[in-house]
């Protein structure tokens, strides 16, 4: 606080000298002068015109602060750069002794990123230390033994959280990006020898099935889905694991969003200046529409970065909100002509702008057809007659500035953020319309449409009517969200799901993901099919193959059925690629190359293109699964066990010999009592039809039948993937009730499996199955009545009180639940759990009796 109170005269004295001449600012492209300091924190950087105002601000401005506030210039910290061509810099050195003016390949550190006359090289220069200390955190967290949710984590909030910073200002290059990229996932994949590095981390990108010699045993990687899978969201069938790519996409998507809002900054004139006179649409003054536009970013010849960052908006394919025939009158006349993509339209013809600006003829005729190939409301709307602006801009007597509201006479004042200021009315003179919209702004992502009754709504000067800066709000965005309030989550699993969908991993209109160890299907399966096909192709292998070979890509027989097969063979190297690329060419003959007008297609500009189709209910059912098994009141345990039965990621015998980590006997199910002798040891044998498993389902489904008078069906569908129709469900506390009672039953049936596979006694008699029934039912036991304890602690204290810390440091969900709540989850006919009350003296307490061990089959105690 001292220092700002210090501060803040240094910046104002600097303004009045501004203001007097004495030093000269930088002009911005629009005519006002650029601020001439800016203060972050203790670093202040000066923005003058030439060299010797720099030095008349150190010695006015600069030296005042430092005889009043009796501190001193650190000369040896201070470094200057000129914004021009190289070789100035060296000549005006030795004319200004007390300046030091970086030369040559030298770098200039600006708030924490490098700046220099060879930026490439600045660039490269910053992204390489970033690297090398990703690499040593990578080596100090590869000691700890976390988990695979660990090391998500790890990797998402400490190892690329020290690349987001500069990444925003600058993409890195590209071969450090796939570096840094590449060592993320060779620690998410837990691959620390070199010598499986390299086959872990292309397993985990998913292009195992194209390499040629895996290890014999495959590496951890197998045991979880590739990256593009796991960097969706939870509740689409992901962890969350940080993509670096798309995350610097949604970064840099988020900077040139921030031209769709109306605050005036000083770095928001250069940008709209670039795309206003970008060689394509300098004589049309398009601005921040491009962004929304058909016009090819490569012909549009922006500054580097400025390139990127209209390429990462681009990149989220925007659609438009509103149908064509549901737009206003004020939105269509808003419309750019030139270089937009219009439903309706597609047979307008390509226009060659500079010729047909200098022969207005030409560019006459070109309307008019252009004009008939609009719809028809944008047709009607175009050729109405114009109706009276609300908002027009003049000039007092004095010169200043002021805005009109001609159905109120109000007159405003435009402050320095183009916010508008009520003023005295006054004699002015009227010189054009003007676009004002209302705005937030103490919120800027939040657009008019999401004010709360408390916020503040400002009014803002957005330029004149239908000019470059004039866009229309809710026309344009994704999903259901306009483009203005861009929020670098959503964006990230946007880019995530479309490049899903590029690659197949996401079926047409799906918002779901399916298992990395199952080929990409023409058609979209159910969940259930999905298990069903993965345990198929680990029997088959099974027969087809010797033990010890990772079975990645297995070569099944053709007695599977047709919708198991897979839609595609195996890549070719990139070598063999380019020389069949090369001959194609030289067979086909020369044509001339037609110019490329768009970057993306321009029909069907309303349609999202992550919408899901209502023609596959399949879809629906993934997204119902994927989102329940992502809910926050299972355990954590459960909820991995959960989601690695539907990746088909569960460690039974049949997958490990798949996987190359058993042997032939170590894939049957070690129970005499089942069957066959040798049954594979799959999911649904695990869970479901081994004797072990049976007993404890069978309780499990008496028990359910004791609650609701249903009994469930024991099936794939029912207990393990759950996307059956919960009709036995009466209430939506039954179905979390049903759902956490599954999955502890399975959780127990999974432990004692493990619990029995490591035991040194390998007994195949039938009294280890009904050992393992036993143990198994034990579990479950427990596990539920903890569960339920854990849910009446909740009712009758505040567990926030029991920490011994300040509860309002506790953030998260709410810990405390209701009485009726838990009569709602454990007290359905008493089957589970009672609430009784006991009399005690002066007062009645609630007391909890579990019912459950009433049902257990076996003798636990």
């Amino acid at each position: 606080m001292l220092y700002v109170l210090a501060a803040q005269p240094l910046a104002s004295h600097l303004r009045r000298q501004c203001q007097l001449g004495v030093i000269r600012p930088i002009t911005m492209p629009d005519g006002q002068p650029a601020p001439v300091s800016h203060q972050h924190a203790d670093d202040t950087s000066l923005h003058v015109l030439e060299p010797r105002d720099a030095q008349v601000a150190l010695d006015t401005s600069i030296g005042l602060f430092c005889a009043a506030s009796c501190s001193q210039l650190n000369a040896g910290k201070s470094q200057a750069f000129l914004v021009q061509a190289q070789p100035l810099a060296s000549a005006t050195v030795s004319t200004l002794p007390s300046i030091s003016f970086i030369t040559g390949q030298q770098t200039i550190k600006h708030l924490g990123v490098r700046l220099g006359y060879d930026m490439p090289a600045a660039c490269h220069q910053t992204f390489t230390g970033i690297y090398q200390a990703i690499r040593a955190k990578v080596r100090h967290w590869s000691a700890r033994g976390l988990s695979f949710s660990g090391r998500v984590h790890v990797a998402k909030q400490v190892l690329a959280a020290s690349l987001w910073y500069h990444a925003t200002f600058q993409r890195p290059p590209e071969q450090l990006l796939q570096q840094i990229s590449r060592q993320l996932t060779r620690y998410v994949a837990s691959a620390q020898h070199q010598s499986q590095g390299d086959a872990a981390v292309a397993l985990a990108q998913g292009n195992s099935q194209d390499s040629a010699a895996l290890p014999a045993s495959a590496p951890s990687a197998a045991l979880f889905p590739r990256v593009l899978t796991s960097s969706l969201p939870p509740a689409q069938g992901g962890v969350g694991l940080v993509e670096v790519p798309t995350q610097i996409q949604a970064l840099q998507a988020k900077v040139v969003s921030r031209l769709l809002e109306p605050e005036r900054l000083a770095w928001k004139v250069f940008q709209p200046h670039h795309l206003s006179h970008a060689p394509q649409a300098s004589q049309l003054a398009y601005g921040a529409t491009i962004l929304f536009s058909t016009a090819s970013t490569a012909s549009l010849h922006l500054p580097a970065r400025l390139m990127g960052y209209v390429t990462a908006f681009r990149a989220l394919q925007p659609h438009r909100l509103l149908p064509v025939n549901a737009m206003p009158a004020e939105a269509i006349l808003n419309e750019p002509l030139f270089l937009t993509s219009k439903s309706n339209c597609h047979s307008a013809p390509q226009l060659h702008i500079a010729p047909m600006v200098q022969h207005p003829q030409a560019l006459t005729a070109c309307l008019q057809s252009l004009l008939l190939a609009l719809p028809l409301p944008w047709q009607a709307a175009a050729t109405a007659a114009p109706t009276a602006p609300p908002w027009r801009q003049g000039h007092s007597a004095s010169g200043t500035q002021l805005i009109q509201n001609t159905q109120t006479g109000q007159q405003h004042s435009v402050s320095p953020h183009c916010q508008l200021l009520q003023a005295p009315t006054q004699a002015i003179s009227i010189s054009g319309p003007m676009h004002v919209t209302p705005w937030d702004p103490s919120r800027p992502w939040r657009g008019p449409a999401q004010q709360s009754a408390q916020s503040t709504v400002a009014l803002y000067s957005q330029g004149r009517l239908w000019g470059p800066e004039h866009l229309s709000w809710g026309v344009w965005g994704w999903g259901q969200q306009p483009a203005h309030q861009l929020v670098v989550r959503q964006a990230s699993q946007r880019l995530r799901l479309i490049q899903a969908r590029k690659h197949g991993i996401l079926a047409p209109g799906a918002l779901t993901c399916q298992p990395r160890l199952l080929p990409s299907l023409g058609s979209v399966l159910t969940p259930t099919q999905v298990l069903q096909a993965l345990e198929s192709r680990w029997t088959a292998s099974m027969q087809a193959s010797s033990a010890g070979r990772a079975r990645l890509s297995s070569d099944v027989p053709d007695s599977q059925p047709a919708w198991m097969a897979l839609s595609r063979g195996r890549r070719q190297h990139w070598s063999q690629r380019q020389l069949q690329q090369q001959a194609q060419q030289q067979q086909q003959p020369s044509q001339q190359p037609q110019p490329h007008h768009s970057d993306r297609a321009a029909i069907g500009d309303t349609v999202d293109v992550l919408a899901p189709p209502a023609s596959h209910p399949q879809l629906f059912e993934w997204r119902r699964v994927w989102e329940l098994a992502s809910a926050a009141y299972f355990n954590r345990q459960h909820r991995v066990l959960w989601w690695r039965i539907l990746h088909g990621c569960v460690m039974c015998g049949a997958f490990g010999a798949y996987i190359g980590r058993a042997t032939m006997e170590q894939a049957c199910c070690p129970y005499a009592c089942c069957s066959s002798p040798n049954q594979p040891q799959t999911i649904s044998h695990m869970f479901l039809e081994c004797p072990m498993a049976a007993t404890v389902i069978g309780w499990l489904c008496r028990l359910w039948q004791a609650v609701t008078g249903h009994l469930p069906d024991a099936s794939v569908a029912t207990i393990l993937v759950a996307s059956t129709s919960e009709g036995h469900c009466a209430s939506d506390a039954l179905l979390q009730t049903w759902h956490r009672l599954r999955l502890a039953v399975l959780h127990s049936i999974w432990t004692a499996a493990r619990i029995a596979a490591s035991s040194t006694h390998t007994s195949t008699q039938a009294s280890q199955s009904s050992s393992q029934s036993h143990l198994a039912s034990k579990l479950a036991l427990k596990t539920i009545v903890s569960m339920i304890r854990h849910d009446w602690v909740k009712c009758t204290d505040d567990v926030r009180q029991l920490s011994g810390a300040c509860s309002s440091w506790l953030r998260g969900r709410d810990p405390s639940m209701t009485l009726q709540a838990f009569r709602d989850l454990w007290c359905h006919h008493d089957a589970l759990a009672s609430i009784h009350t006991a009399h005690t003296g002066t007062e009645d307490k609630l007391e909890l009796v579990v019912n459950l061990s009433d049902m257990v089959p076996v003798q636990l105690f």
